[in-house]
């Protein structure tokens, strides 16, 4: 049960293994910090998690980021399902190899607590591209998602990761999103060595649409919904996330 409760919260989440930005990199010398939460409810659960994530960029075109996610609660039918707890910190780069394409490398360590996390190392990379059409900036990815075998002797199937997002221009104040990911299982689940399941094959879809509010020139703020869909992927009820967050750039 604590399984599918977590299953829509640990794909949406921006803590996960996702890239910070699919947008190019910033300058040299900026960054920023975002103090994140999100709130995701599939059939009678619900999970809470709060996350800190930062990027900065110490010479131009390289950014180096984190994410330090927080599991808050977890609940099934209004009963505690003890699945709170530090989650796995990540950590990634990002090179910037052209105005328009950018590679990127993320490692997810297993730091958090054990119960609610998977044991092995997890590998998120892949390459970006992105583009400005006048009044609107499009941005994408392709990402291969990867696990080892931690001391569980257990890990998930690799994925592949779609996403492209549009960001329309129409206010310096108010700058709504929408995008999608897509998630496609390409293995199955193994312990110690051998098949424990058949996922190869599966998909799960996750649009989202979001505003970014600037407050001022350092600060912001972010609120989002992400839906899930795909039964194999995410179950056969629909996941919600909503999702705020307070952005401080320097």
């Amino acid at each position: 049960m604590l399984k599918k409760i977590m299953l829509g919260a640990a794909i949406l989440a921006t803590s996960s293994f996702a890239t910070y930005s699919q947008f190019p990199v910033p300058e040299a010398n900026k960054g920023d910090v975002k103090l994140v939460s999100d709130f995701t409810m599939q059939d009678k659960g619900k999970a809470w998690q709060l996350a800190l994530k930062g990027r900065f960029v110490p010479v131009q075109n390289l950014e180096i980021w984190f994410g330090l996610p927080y599991m808050l609660m977890t609940s099934w039918d209004g009963e505690d399902t003890n699945g709170d707890g530090m989650k796995n910190l990540t950590f990634g780069g990002r090179y910037q190899i052209t105005p328009n394409v950018a590679g990127f490398l993320d490692l997810t360590f297993p730091t958090g607590k054990k119960a609610i996390n998977s044991d092995g190392l997890t590998f998120n990379l892949g390459a970006q591209f992105s583009k400005n059409f006048g009044s609107i900036d499009f941005g994408s990815e392709l990402g291969f998602i990867f696990q080892t075998e931690g001391s569980d002797k257990a890990k998930a199937g690799p994925e592949l990761h779609l996403n492209a997002e549009i960001d329309p221009i129409v206010s310096q104040t108010i700058s709504p999103y929408f995008g999608l990911d897509l998630y496609i299982v390409v293995g199955d689940p193994k312990y110690d060595g051998h098949k424990t399941g058949d996922t190869s094959g599966n998909v799960g879809i996750f649009p989202y649409l979001g505003a970014n509010f600037k407050i001022t020139d350092m600060f912001s703020a972010d609120l989002c919904a992400i839906f899930g869909f795909g039964e194999d992927y995410v179950g056969p009820k629909t996941p919600i996330t909503l999702e705020a967050s307070f952005n401080v750039s320097f």
